[in-house]
């Protein structure tokens, strides 16, 4: 048997997202054997005004520059990118994307692997993040059909500052409990929505302990889809989103369900262990940066699109704001 035939052989028995990982790593070894390619091809269009008229315009730091006739632009590939005025290539990007997607590679591990310091390793994970925020803000998730909705509590976490002489609790250690028993205000709330059959997942932070009809409300704004069937705990809050979707809440705890056989959240409750094993290998989520990561579960989470072209949309997705290192410590934080 050649090598290829039992690469072929091997290949069948690895998952989808393992498969999706080998594709992209082949790529990776395509385009450094390519020798850059891809970096002194002209782009088609200008990233600011989106005119035709591109013309190669020298070097800066040994990367090809372009001039736009247009509107007299100057801009590299990576202009308007999470890579813009970065001082690694697309391959190390492709790298720490990967390991974002993966869940169970750490800063430091990345960072080792990589051959930079832990701060940037820090600094392109969370670009990489924000970048997957403003994804889903651009483009919100849609929840139709069957879909089952819920939420789930993680430990207040305050990791990577100095704790606050006036915070309301005592400090505690990496995988302590919380000091009140039941929900309390040392937990965070993450809001969820799960299609059922394999569909969209959703999930965000706007609150402590229990959430609000008001905050599970503004949480599922413009996320539900017309028509969807909703199934909940029996929280009453939820009965309030048939106010803003023309869709229809139901109580897993109603009787009627129960004998038709529908009444589960098994779903969205695989959902919350999914999210749950994440953060355990984090050993948590600073509170701050939380939305970022419930970003990352939405997008990975039955993705419907293969982890490459999930990372080939947030590397190359042209955006109108450009996320900085000061963006990171200090933009779309998450204040409660």
């Amino acid at each position: 048997m050649t090598d290829y035939e039992m690469i072929c052989q091997e290949s069948r028995n690895l998952s989808a997202e393992e498969q999706a990982r080998v594709l992209q790593y082949i790529q990776q070894i395509q385009n450094k054997n390519s020798g850059g390619k891809a970096e002194r091809e002209k782009p088609e269009h200008c990233p600011r005004c989106g005119g035709s008229s591109v013309i190669r315009f020298g070097h800066k730091r040994g990367k090809q520059r372009f001039c736009c006739k247009d509107c007299g632009g100057v801009f590299m590939v990576s202009s308007g990118t999470i890579m813009e005025n970065s001082h690694y290539d697309e391959e190390i990007w492709s790298e720490a994307v990967a390991d974002t997607l993966d869940g169970f590679v750490s800063l430091d591990e990345t960072a080792q692997r990589l051959g930079m310091s832990h701060d940037a390793a820090f600094h392109m994970r969370h670009k990489i993040l924000m970048s997957m925020e403003a994804r889903e803000k651009a483009s919100p998730t849609q929840l139709g059909g069957i879909s089952e909705l819920d939420e789930t509590y993680v430990l207040e976490s305050l990791k990577g500052r100095k704790f606050p002489e006036n915070a309301s609790r005592e400090p505690r250690n990496h995988g302590e409990k919380a000091t009140q028993r039941g929900i309390s205000n040392e937990q965070i709330c993450i809001m969820t929505g799960v299609e059922r059959n394999g569909g969209s997942a959703y999930a965000v932070t706007l609150n402590r302990a229990h959430p609000s009809a008001g905050e599970i409300k503004t949480a599922f704004q413009g996320h539900i889809e017309t028509g969807c069937v909703a199934f909940t705990d029996g929280l009453k809050g939820y009965g309030h989103l048939e106010e803003i979707a023309d869709c229809v809440i139901e109580s897993v705890d109603r009787q009627e369900q129960k004998n038709a056989g529908t009444a589960n959240l098994n779903n969205v409750n695989n959902f919350h262990s999914y999210i749950h094993e994440r953060y355990s290998h984090y050993r948590g989520v600073a509170i701050q940066y939380i939305n970022r990561y419930n970003s990352l579960f939405s997008t990975v989470y039955r993705a419907k699109e293969s982890f490459s072209h999930v990372a080939d949309a947030i590397l190359h997705s042209i955006s109108a704001h450009v996320f900085s290192c000061w963006d990171v410590h200090h933009t779309a934080l998450v204040i409660i």
